[in-house]
């Protein structure tokens, strides 16, 4: 083994370390492993940034933007929200919900598809009288399991195909991936509807009210004559009720109410003020203050709340801007005049004393204020509202031109008339010079961290490759594999790429086992385009935590899931997908 081969071993080990662990950004990993290898001289400083310009970069920016574009027509959760009320039985609604996900993850990002079907799944389980977890966990490995079906429906099938063209001369079609991938998904959610949901945890309760509870932490206490709050302004009192672990939500003077933003008004004797507190700390907080309840253990009901009173949760999102932040660091009422009312991770709500808690992807923030000031802030924070949204269906000619012009791109990407980053380019330059969409929401649409991480690791795994690590792992492997024959070789190949795949990122999987699959193929003398198949269902076969996929981090919050709740369901799925995808495999990819 060679110096080089070593190093760049080295640098693959720390990579997957790291990427497991999840203490960094896998974004912020891959261009720290890509500096390493430039300073290291495993890549040439001038081809560093060689993957920013790769055209597998640019299909699966482009198809961000078609996504989104698709998602603004309402067309899918207003279908999923007509599907889901018709169904009571846990079978037949996880069906209406997690079959048009897993189509609809197959053109447009699961992560997408993900977040137009969530609050329709928590509605519909909701009317149901089931609990959301029953539905989110499924319906998260629904829309990964879609993305297999095309090349456009995750960015690991997109990697595989750009391999394919690097090394074999020519990338996979649009379609190629379909007679794997649809099989697979309708095994997998077949076994999700009659079996599997059965072995979901239900954390959250059934039937939870809208407002996520908040209202037995709601207290109604009058300012007295000796308070010390009388003449202070609203602001200020919100500064000293944090201080106890409580939130002020607003102030009632006789028949006007006040909202709790409005900072600059003054508190006079009288005043009623609305605040939000565990009933554990209520007692200690009122009589430094100069409060006292009114019917004190009394629930405070939505109907009597002020009239600014809207509250709505939200999602943190896997790589979101205000990860690792305090409460006190994003400055809500300041910037947005919303309170934070609460936080819940893993099922457990947090009410008050959020000062020091930093935020998580996958935390669900009880926030409130006014309707339209709640909705600019879940929007500038990057958040995912879990409340059911009204969008309206665009004017039938708009829908069509939407709908058309990536069909038409899809198209002629479908009879090879031109690549896959020209055909999807253009649609998504098409649907902005057509004003189908904004260019701010175009730019909302990619996920920047991803292309970075993709554009980063590129030239390490053309290093990987150069070096010849690549050709010596796939020796070893074989080596190791004894005569067990190609077939059960490329069982093992699907095995190590859904092990790899639930512990890092599954982009990073396929960068990683896409060209070792090819050499693994070439040392035994079959078909390279079966086990290229076996690693893009592999790399979206991530169900055994909350770390390979981001949909498993985006249910996390609102299904009240812990860490150790996924294995439960995605290890007998991960068995269905395995046996599913070795028995078409070699059907439709014979070696």
């Amino acid at each position: 083994m060679t110096l080089p081969q070593i190093e760049i071993l080295a640098l693959l080990v720390v990579a997957l370390v790291l990427f497991a662990w999840g203490r960094w950004r896998h974004d912020v990993v891959a261009l720290a492993v890509l500096f390493i290898a430039v300073a290291i001289g495993l890549v040439k400083a001038d081809e560093a940034f060689a993957g920013f310009g790769h055209p597998a970069v640019i299909t699966v920016a482009a198809a961000l933007v078609i996504s989104r574009a698709i998602a603004g027509t309402g067309l899918l959760d207003t279908m999923a929200t007509w599907l889901a009320s018709r169904a009571r039985h846990p079978a037949l609604l996880l069906i209406l919900l997690c079959l048009p996900a897993a189509f609809a993850s197959a053109v447009m990002n699961n992560v997408a598809a993900l977040a137009l079907i969530m609050p329709a799944a928590i509605a519909a389980c909701q009317a149901a009288g089931r609990s959301p977890s029953l539905a989110l966990m499924p319906l998260s490995y629904a829309t990964v399991l879609g993305g297999v079906i095309t090349l456009i429906g995750t960015p690991p099938n997109v990697i595989v195909s750009g391999v394919r063209a690097d090394k074999l001369g020519q990338g996979f079609g649009l379609l190629d991936f379909a007679p794997v991938g649809i099989p697979v998904t309708l095994a997998g959610v077949a076994f999700i509807a009659v079996l599997g949901w059965r072995l979901v945890p239900q954390r959250v309760a059934a039937g939870r009210d809208d407002h996520g509870g908040v209202q037995e932490y709601l207290l109604e206490a009058t300012v007295e004559k000796d308070s010390p709050l009388i003449g202070k302004l609203l602001g200020d009192v919100f500064a000293m009720i944090d201080d106890h672990d409580a939130a002020l939500l607003g102030l009632k003077r006789g028949s006007v109410q006040i909202p709790g933003a409005a900072q600059w008004t003054p508190v006079r004797e009288g005043d009623t003020l609305l605040i939000e507190a565990a009933p554990e700390k209520a007692g200690a907080m009122l009589k430094p203050l100069g409060l006292a309840l009114i019917k004190p253990g009394r629930d405070v009901k939505p109907e009597n709340k002020a009239s600014d009173l809207h509250i709505a949760e939200a999602v943190v999102r896997p790589f979101g801007g205000i990860i690792d932040m305090t409460p006190a660091e994003l400055r809500l009422r300041q910037r947005h005049a919303v309170n934070l009312l609460g936080v819940a991770r893993e099922g457990s709500n947090r009410f008050g004393g959020l000062k020091d808690w930093r935020f998580h992807a996958g935390d669900v923030l009880l926030l409130q204020g006014e309707a339209e000031r709640v909705n600019e802030a879940i929007g500038a924070l990057g958040l995912l509202p879990l409340a059911q949204r009204d969008l309206p269906l665009r004017r039938p000619g708009n829908l069509l031109l939407t709908l058309g012009i990536p069909l038409a791109g899809l198209l002629v990407l479908i009879f090879e008339l031109a690549p896959a980053a020209i055909c999807l380019g253009a649609a998504a330059t098409l649907l902005l010079v057509t004003r189908r969409l904004s260019l701010r929401e175009a730019y909302q649409s990619v996920d920047a961290s991803v292309l970075v991480m993709l554009a980063a690791l590129m030239p390490v795994g053309d290093a990987f490759d150069s070096t010849g690590t690549t050709g010596l792992l796939a020796k070893l492997l074989v080596e190791l594999s004894g005569e067990i024959g190609p077939i059960w070789l490329l069982g093992l190949t699907l095995l190590l790429t859904m092990w790899v795949s639930d512990m890092v990122n599954n982009a990073a999987t396929a960068l990683l086992m896409a060209p070792l699959s090819i050499d693994i193929a070439k040392q035994i003398n079959v078909n390279p385009d079966a086990f290229l198949m076996a690693v893009v269902v592999g790399a979206s076969c991530a169900f055994l935590s909350p770390i390979g996929h981001q949909n498993n981090l985006l249910v996390m919050g609102p299904g009240g899931y812990r860490f150790g709740d996924y294995w439960r369901l995605g290890l007998p799925l991960q068995a269905v997908v395995f046996v599913t995808s070795m028995l078409v495999l070699p059907i439709f990819w014979p070696l």
